[in-house]
């Protein structure tokens, strides 16, 4: 049996709770979140009061669905050993942070998976990323998904245009797309984001362009919003990686 910890449980660390909860061969051992409020019906063993006490704690595998901040605080902690998927991959626009992270796993024999969440077609960048010249994603979201909360947007308005590391820093818990764009492509200065903040949208849109020697792609993805600033394909998506990773299929690791 695989023994799972989770380091956040607001709506998608909830629901992968629920998939796997009644699964004979994954057993999630320990849950950590920074609102105690949001783990106090679970077993009170399960609960880490912090992340170390999650990342002491005897695990196969660490489910990050928090923050970026999270990664690079959760990181240092994970003592046992732990492979780790995580789910916000803007920290890893902070090269300092990603380097260290790829030798402290090799060093003691970890892995770095990272779940395609919302975003098709990451194997087909990985694959043909000699060939590529150019990529960019473009997303539009209600400003509220963006953490934006001015009202004087009244139509959609272009809030960011540059490279995917400045948009990592200037959104990290909205971009996770841009980044897994970037970590599979071109790398996070070469990867342009352009992000359209709409009133009016209830759903979450990304088209991916992608022009090199022999392809010229174009991808749209689409879905409704199911959390703040979540898409209702994401958990899903997020869950169905789980499961290759667990069956031993390496899935998108970066280690």
């Amino acid at each position: 049996m695989k023994k799972i910890g989770l380091a956040g449980f607001g709506f998608i660390g909830s629901f992968l709770y629920e998939r796997l909860k009644d699964n004979k061969e994954i057993f999630v051992k320990a849950v950590w979140d920074p609102i105690s409020e949001k783990t106090k019906f679970l077993d009170s063993q399960m609960v880490c009061n912090d992340l170390e006490d999650l990342g002491s704690r005897s695990l196969d595998l660490i489910i990050e669905v928090a923050h970026a901040d999270v990664v690079k605080a959760l990181w240092p902690c994970i003592k046992s050993g732990a492979d780790l998927m995580m789910a916000s991959m803007t920290c890893l626009s902070d090269s300092e942070f990603r380097n260290r992270m790829e030798r402290d796993a090799v060093q003691n024999g970890q892995k770095i998976f990272l779940p395609h969440g919302a975003v098709l077609g990451l194997d087909g960048l990985r694959d043909g990323r000699l060939l590529l010249d150019t990529v960019s994603i473009t997303t539009t979201k209600h400003p509220q998904s963006l953490g934006i909360t001015d009202s004087q947007i009244k139509k959609p308005k272009v809030v960011f245009k540059g490279s995917t590391l400045d948009a990592c820093t200037k959104f990290p818990r909205n971009v996770n797309v841009h980044a897994a764009i970037a970590l599979a492509g071109l790398g996070f200065e070469a990867t342009r984001s352009i992000i359209i903040a709409d009133p009016d949208t209830k759903k979450m849109h990304h088209r991916i362009e992608v022009t090199g020697r022999g392809l010229n792609w174009n991808l749209e993805i689409e879905s409704f919003s199911a959390g703040e600033v979540t898409g209702s394909y994401t958990p899903e998506s997020l869950y169905q990686s789980l499961l290759t990773i667990l069956s031993g299929d390496t899935g998108f690791c970066i280690v």
